[in-house]
């Protein structure tokens, strides 16, 4: 099963009851509108899920919206409590715009306090920044995961999620569109121990090295490009994609300093040495710099 809406759902934000939601969710960057499976759309902010529509045809309404958890805040302080009380009934303004934006304020409040995530707030940056087939790399889902639930327990694979799913629009050598796996680290910190870069080189592996597990991420990129094109959400002049059957590795390493550029830089050496361990393609590696310099 893919990861897509339906057409219902579709055009609740093209034209009907969401279309003012989507219109705030896409003029707030911090905002991160995500398919998912069993007609979800799910919106986060800083990894928070801060609202959630889903189609159900078994309830008198056709959609159900469900707003920011109350785990965010119940053992929250007293200003963040009463941001929790302005937050309004979402059901009653999804034609409101300013209300939209009020709740989506405080909501975001709300999840900053509970938990800082500067590398999710980096995948989202990206993820901004490559938004449009008009350059070389679409970003078209974080958060990515296999879904094994039709899978035989015995023959399932331990369970990862991609920070990044990203394709390039440009075809390479044997005229195909290459998905990549991408892998977020942000410093240091994050790429040694269980959520390091050399678990994730594994974890890739898996994926790749999976007849099923491809087909499954293949169907949902091609069904994300489709619906997130025709809500704007990528923008851009839609090309003609065919798509690799067989996604490739990427690792985005963002360093604050030269000492982390040193010590990321070693750790992506490291995994290149385990990709060709496993006799897996080299990844791709993408060295970003995280420092503003500022000039005239």
């Amino acid at each position: 099963m893919a990861r897509k809406i339906s057409q219902e759902h579709l055009d609740a934000y093209l034209t009907g009851d969401f279309a003012t939601l989507l219109t705030v969710i896409k003029e707030d960057p911090e905002l991160s509108f995500d398919i998912r499976m069993n007609d979800e759309v799910k919106i986060y902010y800083n990894k928070g899920l801060v609202l959630t529509t889903k189609r159900c045809l078994k309830r008198k309404q056709h959609f159900t919206v469900t707003p920011l958890d109350k785990g965010y805040y119940k053992d929250a302080n007293d200003k963040i409590k009463k941001k929790a009380d302005a937050l309004p009934n979402i059901q009653n303004v999804l034609n409101n715009k300013s209300k939209l934006e009020e709740y989506f304020k405080n909501a975001k409040d709300i999840v900053y306090f509970h938990a800082k995530d500067t590398e999710f707030t980096t995948q989202q940056y990206i993820a901004l920044g490559n938004n449009s087939f008009d350059k070389r790399f679409v970003v078209v889902d974080m958060e990515w995961a296999y879904s094994q639930a039709d899978v035989n327990l015995s023959n399932r694979m331990p369970r990862t999620k991609i920070d990044l799913v990203i394709v390039d629009t440009v075809k390479n050598s044997k005229g195909v569109n290459d998905i990549y796996l991408a892998e977020l680290k942000v410093g240091t910190g994050a790429k040694d121990g269980k959520s390091g870069i050399i678990p994730h080189v594994k974890k890739t592996n898996n994926i790749i090295s999976d007849k099923n597990a491809c087909a499954s991420l293949k169907a949902d990129v091609e069904s994300l490009i489709e619906q997130k094109t025709a809500l704007r959400l990528i923008s851009g002049t839609p090309k003609q994609l065919t798509l690799a059957d067989k996604p490739k590795m990427m690792i985005i390493a963002a360093y604050r300093g030269n000492n982390e550029k040193i010590e990321l830089e070693k750790g992506i050496q490291t995994a290149k040495e385990e990709a060709n361990r496993l006799n897996m393609e080299e990844p791709v590696c993408i060295m970003y710099d995280c420092m503003i310099e500022i000039k005239l």
